[in-house]
């Protein structure tokens, strides 16, 4: 390489570092800046994991001092820390919670006005809570249900949960003496393809019991 292409090389060299240094010059507030924002968000981020994963440790072991407390016939203080992990609203066992207090008011176990728990729209459990809360409904204010349309649409083909909606509705309409609207609903039931033999068993003998009562 020759001294002229040498000196070329040195000039390039020295006005690429001269522009690196005006660049940082003037950028270098803001890059500060955005270095600080990056290091705070991935702090931030790995600080909201490290609390969710402890609330969710936290209450799995209420969940299962809970358990625990039906298995003692403990059902005050069963009630108590099921209360208190439905009302927390920020992780599954809230729902779990919800259905094991809705089996413990349906075993008259304990009294609970069920209207005042919690439950998410987009809850996997949502239609389940809400027909277990039917089901109560129907044993002990059948007068009082108001949310009738909610549960019909439970009972639509589309529905996870439409066979237990059906019965349920079957239930409800008899003690309303709705013959025409349980039979419709027992009949779905049993000329569905999809629903199990022993729920479309269920449907018969209850069909089959009307029909004798007629």
């Amino acid at each position: 390489m020759s001294d002229e292409q040498n000196l070329i090389k040195e000039v390039d060299e020295e006005v690429r570092q001269d522009n690196y240094k005006r660049i940082w010059n003037k950028y270098k507030k803001h890059i500060f800046i955005l270095i600080i924002i990056l290091i705070t968000l991935v702090v931030s981020i790995n600080v909201y994991k490290l609390n969710k994963q402890k609330k969710i440790e936290k209450q799995s072991e209420l969940f299962f001092q809970a358990a625990q407390y039906i298995e003692l016939e403990d059902y005050q203080n069963a009630k108590r820390i099921l209360e208190e992990i439905n009302y927390s609203q920020t992780t599954g066992y809230s729902d779990l919670s919800f259905l094991y207090l809705i089996d413990l008011v349906n075993k008259k176990k304990i009294s609970l006005d069920l209207n005042e728990l919690k439950i998410k729209k987009n809850s996997l459990f949502y239609g389940l809570i809400k027909l277990q809360k039917f089901n109560n409904e129907i044993n002990s204010n059948i007068e009082n249900i108001d949310n009738l349309n909610e549960i019909i649409d439970l009972s639509k083909p589309s529905s996870n949960w439409k066979y237990l909606a059906h019965e349920l509705l079957s239930s409800y309409y008899l003690k309303k003496n709705d013959l025409e609207n349980a039979l419709q609903s027992l009949n779905a039931i049993i000329n569905s393809k999809d629903s199990s033999e022993y729920i479309r068993e269920r449907a018969r003998t209850i069909v089959e019991m009307l029909k004798k009562e007629k």
